[in-house]
C-alpha cells in the first residue's frame, strides 16, 4: 500500500513540475479510468496545450497517455479534433492514427490521415492532408510537414478553389506543385515547380510562384490581366500590378500594349490622411500613331479633406492632352464630353452653408473651342437662415459671387445677395398656405465681353408669391386616393434684364419645376411678370405594392414678356401643359413618363424610362423625344432610345445587352453584348463593344474583350454565395 501511494505521491509532483497540473490524482492503468476528462498536455503558460475525451487512460509505468472518444486537443484558437489520441510524456510526442482535424479558427483547417506532432502542435508530419483556407482555398498533398506552429509545407500539392467531388472531379482550374509552402502568419502561399491546368489541361509553368491567401484583402502582386481585340488598336492585353506601401497607401501600375504598336501606361495612386483621402490616375502613351502629337495622356485626382471647424475641402482634376485621347483608347466615361477640374472649401451647419472654388472646364466636342471656354475664378456662395418668433416664418439670406476669365482677355462678375421670408399656415379644413416675400440684388461688371460695353450695372429685383395646397386622401377597400390641386401665384416686375447671361442658358420645363419661383437654373436671369402656376396631383397607392400617380399643370401669365424662346414650352401668356405619369411595383417596376404639349396637342417634349428588377431578368429602358429649343440652348432635335439588359439564366451564367440608338438620324450610337460566367472559384467575363459615333468625337471602335479572374488567386474571395454541389474537404 505505500508503495501505491508512493507512486501516487511522485505521479503528481511530476505532472505539476512538467505538465501544469496533468492530473491531480492519477492511479495505475490498471485502476484508472475517466469519462469525458479534462487534462493539460504542454507546460507552456502563455499558451497550454489541453485534451478533453470520452475516455483517458494513463500509464504512469511508459508515460503514455491514450484518449479515445470525441477528442479534441486545444491549444490557444487552434483545435484537433480526431477518435483516437496517443500521448507520450516523456518524449513529448502527439500521436494520432487515425483521421484527424486541425482547425485554427476559420482561417485554416486541416483534415489528414494521421499524423505525429509534438505537444504544442507546432512542429511535426501530417499523412495525406487536405487544408482549407478561409473556407475558399484547398490544397491537398500526399504528406505535410508542420514547422514553428507558422509554416506547413505541403508535398506533392493540387490546389484549386474549386469545388471538388465525385460527380465533380474536374475543377475548372487547379494548380499542380511539386511542393507549397504556407506561411500562416503573413498569410502566403509559395508553389514550386507550379503548373496551371484548366479544365485538366495544363496551360502554364512557372518554377515560383507567390500569392496572399483568400483571407488577405490587400496584398502585393499581379491582378487579373485583360485581353481585348480592337478595330482601331489591334489586339490588346494589359496586366495590373498592384503594390501595398501600407494601411494607408497603395498604388497600380498596368502597361497595355497593342499589336497595331501602340502602347500606354496606366498608374494609379491611393492614399489615406489623418483628415481624408486622394486618388490620382493617369495614363501615357508610350507609342501611338493615331495623332500628330508624340506623347498624349490623361489625368484624373480626387480628394476629399476634413478640416477645422467643419471645414471640407474636396477638389477634382480631369484633364486631356486632347480630344479623341480618352475615346482612342476607351478611357472613362463614353458619354463625357466635357471635363471638369475644380477645388472647393465649403462648411455646413445646421442652419448655414458657405463654399468657395474655382473651375476649369475642357471640351471634348470637336465643334467647341476651349479659347471660348471660361475659367470660373473664384465662385462664392453662402446662405443662412433662421427661425423668426415675431412672425412665426423663416428669414433667410443668400450671398453670390463669380468671376469668368477667357483667354481672349474677356471678363465677367457678378456679385449679389438676397433676402427671403416663408410662413406656412395649415388650416383646419386641410388648406395649406404658403407666404413667400424675397428681395434680389446683383451687380455685374464686363471687359471686352460681346455685346457689353466695358464697366458696371446693378440690379434690384423682389419677389411675393403666395401658394396654396390642398392635400385630399380617401381609402376604400383598402385602396389609398390622394389627391391634391395646388395653385402658387407669383409677382415679380416686368422689366426684362438685360445684364449677361452665363449660367441660365439652358432650362427646361418639366413637372419638377412647375411650381418654382424661378425656372431659371441660375443667378443671370430670373422669370419676370405676374404669373400662376397651377397643377393637380393623384396618386393610387394599392396594400398590394402597387402605385400609379399623374401630375399635370401649366402656367398662366397677365403678360407675355418675351422671356422664353420659341419651343421652350414656356413661351407665350399660358405655357404648354406638363405632365408626368409614374408606375411602381415594390421594387420590381419603375415607370415615369414625362410630356409637353400645347393646346392643339402638338408633343414638343415625350421622355420615358422603365426600369424593372426580377430574380432573372433585369432592364433600363428609355426614350427621348425633344423638339428644337424645347432644352432653352439646344438647336438640335433629340430622338434617340436605349435599352440595357441583363438576364441570369441561373446562380452562374448572366448575359448582359446595351444599345442606343438615334432614331433622327437612323443611325446607331453605341452597343455592348456580353457573357459572365461566375462560381466560387472563377469569373470569366466575355464582351464584345461598339461605338458608332460620339458626342462631337467620331472614330467608329468595334473592341472584343475577355477577362478570367481566379478566385483566390490574388484576389478576394467572393462576396456572393454559390450553390455548394459537394463538401468542401
Amino acid at each position: 500500500m505505500a508503495r501505491i501511494w508512493a507512486a501516487i505521491g511522485f505521479i503528481c509532483l511530476a505532472s505539476w513540475v512538467a505538465l501544469a497540473g496533468l492530473f491531480a490524482s492519477l492511479t495505475p492503468l490498471s485502476a484508472q479510468t475517466q469519462t469525458r476528462t479534462t487534462g493539460v498536455l504542454a507546460a507552456d503558460e502563455s499558451n497550454p496545450v489541453s485534451v478533453v475525451a470520452d475516455r483517458i487512460d494513463f500509464d504512469p509505468v511508459t508515460g503514455v497517455l491514450r484518449a479515445n472518444g470525441n477528442v479534441q486537443v486545444f491549444r490557444g484558437t487552434e483545435v484537433l479534433s480526431t477518435d483516437v489520441l496517443i500521448y507520450d510524456q516523456r518524449a513529448k510526442r502527439l500521436t494520432v492514427p487515425g483521421p484527424m482535424t486541425l482547425a485554427d479558427g476559420t482561417q485554416v483547417v486541416i483534415r489528414a490521415d494521421g499524423a505525429v506532432l509534438d505537444d504544442n502542435l507546432t512542429n511535426g508530419l501530417i499523412r495525406g492532408a487536405e487544408v482549407l483556407i478561409a473556407q475558399q482555398m484547398q490544397i491537398a498533398a500526399a504528406r505535410a510537414h508542420r514547422k514553428d506552429g507558422r509554416y506547413s509545407v505541403l508535398d506533392k500539392a493540387v490546389a484549386t478553389t474549386c469545388h471538388v467531388c465525385a460527380d465533380n472531379p474536374v475543377p475548372f482550374w487547379k494548380i499542380r506543385a511539386r511542393r507549397v509552402i504556407q506561411d500562416e502568419k503573413a498569410r502566403r502561399l509559395y508553389f514550386e515547380n507550379a503548373t496551371l491546368d484548366v479544365l485538366g489541361v495544363p496551360i502554364f509553368y512557372t518554377p515560383r510562384l507567390r500569392v496572399p491567401d483568400p483571407s488577405v484583402n490587400r496584398a502585393t502582386g499581379f491582378l487579373v490581366p485583360r485581353f481585348s481585340r480592337s478595330s482601331l488598336l489591334g489586339y490588346g492585353f494589359s496586366i495590373p500590378y498592384y503594390v501595398v506601401v501600407s494601411d494607408q497607401v497603395d498604388f497600380t501600375i498596368t502597361p497595355r500594349v497593342f499589336s497595331t504598336g501602340a502602347a500606354l501606361l496606366y498608374a494609379q495612386y491611393r492614399q489615406r490622411v489623418r483628415r481624408g483621402q486622394f486618388e490620382i490616375e493617369g495614363y501615357v502613351t508610350v507609342s501611338d500613331d493615331l495623332a500628330p502629337r508624340a506623347t498624349r495622356s490623361s489625368l484624373t485626382a480626387s480628394g476629399l479633406f476634413e478640416l477645422d471647424r467643419e471645414i471640407e475641402l474636396e477638389f477634382g482634376i480631369d484633364l486631356a492632352s486632347d480630344k479623341s485621347v480618352r475615346d482612342d483608347y476607351d478611357i472613362g466615361d463614353d458619354e463625357e464630353d466635357r471635363l471638369t477640374s475644380f477645388i472647393e472649401l465649403r462648411r455646413t451647419r445646421k442652419n448655414t452653408f458657405a463654399s468657395i472654388s474655382a473651375r476649369r472646364f475642357q471640351s471634348l466636342r470637336t465643334n467647341e473651342i476651349d479659347q471660348e471656354i471660361p475659367l470660373v475664378l473664384p465662385e462664392v456662395y453662402a446662405r443662412k437662415t433662421w427661425n423668426d418668433r415675431f412672425s412665426g416664418g423663416k428669414f433667410g439670406l443668400t450671398a453670390n459671387a463669380v468671376s469668368l476669365l477667357r483667354e481672349d482677355d474677356s471678363r465677367f462678375s457678378r456679385i449679389g445677395i438676397g433676402a427671403d421670408w416663408t410662413r406656412d399656415w395649415i388650416w383646419s379644413s386641410g388648406l395649406i398656405t404658403q407666404a413667400y416675400a424675397g428681395v434680389e440684388a446683383n451687380t455685374y461688371y464686363t471687359r471686352a465681353y460681346p455685346g457689353f460695353t466695358n464697366g458696371s450695372q446693378s440690379e434690384v429685383i423682389p419677389t411675393a408669391a403666395l401658394d396654396f395646397r390642398l392635400p385630399l386622401a380617401r381609402s376604400e377597400s383598402r385602396v389609398t386616393h390622394l389627391i391634391e390641386p395646388r395653385i402658387q401665384i407669383v409677382w415679380s416686375p416686368n422689366g426684362t434684364r438685360s445684364n449677361p447671361n452665363e449660367d441660365s442658358t439652358q432650362l427646361e420645363f418639366e413637372e419638377t419645376n412647375l411650381f418654382s419661383l424661378n425656372r431659371f437654373p441660375g443667378f443671370d436671369r430670373s422669370e419676370r411678370g405676374l404669373r400662376a402656376n397651377v397643377g393637380l396631383t393623384y396618386k393610387r397607392i394599392d396594400p398590394a405594392g402597387w402605385s400609379w400617380g399623374v401630375t399635370a399643370g401649366r402656367v398662366f401669365r397677365q403678360r407675355d414678356l418675351g422671356q422664353f424662346g420659341a419651343g421652350t414650352g414656356l413661351a407665350g401668356k399660358q405655357s404648354d401643359y406638363v405632365t408626368a405619369i409614374t408606375f411602381n411595383y415594390l421594387d420590381k417596376v419603375d415607370f415615369i413618363n414625362r410630356t409637353l404639349f400645347d393646346d392643339g396637342f402638338d408633343v414638343s417634349k415625350n421622355e420615358a424610362r422603365l426600369r424593372l428588377n426580377f430574380e432573372r431578368f433585369s432592364t433600363e429602358a428609355a426614350y427621348v423625344w425633344l423638339e428644337q429649343n424645347v432644352v432653352a440652348g439646344a438647336s438640335d432635335r433629340t430622338h434617340e432610345a436605349s435599352i440595357a439588359l441583363e438576364y441570369r439564366r441561373n446562380d452562374y451564367l448572366t448575359y448582359i445587352g446595351s444599345w442606343r440608338q438615334n432614331l433622327e438620324t437612323g443611325n446607331s450610337i453605341s452597343g455592348e453584348f456580353g457573357i459572365r460566367y461566375e462560381n466560387e472559384c472563377v469569373a470569366v467575363n466575355l464582351s464584345y463593344s461598339l461605338q458608332f459615333e460620339g458626342l462631337g468625337i467620331v472614330r467608329p471602335t468595334r473592341e472584343f474583350g475577355l477577362t478570367v479572374e481566379l478566385a483566390g488567386l490574388g484576389n478576394k474571395k467572393r462576396n456572393r454565395r454559390y450553390a455548394n454541389r459537394c463538401t468542401l474537404l
